[in-house]
């Protein structure tokens, strides 16, 4: 698999998000506080499953055999080497549990929250994909706007008082407002750049998928 491809798809979802983020915030309807609230709650969870699947791809194809952008080809590295199998790993290892040889998972909704970065660096580990070093430099590295996106999208996911207040974790980071909605936080703003929170986490999520990908 080439991981250039996996790349150039992601780049594309997370172009539409940040567009449709945009088109909210310059809306004629943005005093409709209810609609902004349904239309920004569905772009971030867009951005946050692109995210997850990007993560999800390049690790199980870097598994598999792949080429990077660079050039450099990597043979499997799970046998046999079928998605099922680098699945059963990721499935298993993100339970902390023991590696059957050729157990197989064929069901998705079994799998690890792969954008999770506290998971990835086992599962790469377990998966031991050529390109594992860079893999874990990039997906578990120090970046934190996959960790906020992950954060902002459960509290949405789960919007109750504790989640909300869960969410002033993140406001020393920003330039931060008060929260009666958790996609608020989205409108928050970067002070190094005064950027959107939102548009600062897919910046984030964009370098960290140019290096893994290398």
């Amino acid at each position: 698999m080439d991981l250039g491809s996996v790349h150039f798809r992601f780049e594309l979802q997370l172009h539409r998000a940040e567009k449709h983020f945009r088109e909210v915030l310059l809306s004629t309807d943005r005093n409709d506080k209810f609609k902004r609230q349904y239309l920004l709650e569905g772009i971030l969870s867009s951005a946050w499953q692109a995210y997850c699947t990007f993560v999800r791809q390049v690790t199980i194809y870097s598994s598999l055999g792949c080429k990077t952008v660079g050039g450099v080809n990597h043979p499997p590295s799970v046998i046999p080497a079928i998605w099922q199998r680098a699945s059963y790993i990721a499935v298993r290892t993100s339970k902390g549990a023991s590696v059957v040889p050729a157990a197989l998972n064929g069901q998705l909704i079994k799998e690890p929250t792969w954008g999770d970065s506290s998971k990835i660096l086992d599962i790469i580990n377990a998966l031991s994909p050529g390109n594992g070093g860079t893999l874990k430099s990039h997906l578990a590295g120090g970046l934190t706007g996959p960790k906020h996106c992950q954060q902002v999208r459960n509290a949405c996911a789960h919007n109750n008082h504790q989640s909300k207040a869960e969410l002033k974790t993140l406001a020393p980071f920003y330039i931060a407002s008060a929260v009666v909605h958790p996609t608020d936080v989205m409108t928050w703003r970067n002070p190094q750049n005064q950027e959107f929170a939102f548009l600062s986490w897919t910046d984030d999520m964009k370098i960290i998928a140019q290096g893994a990908v290398r």
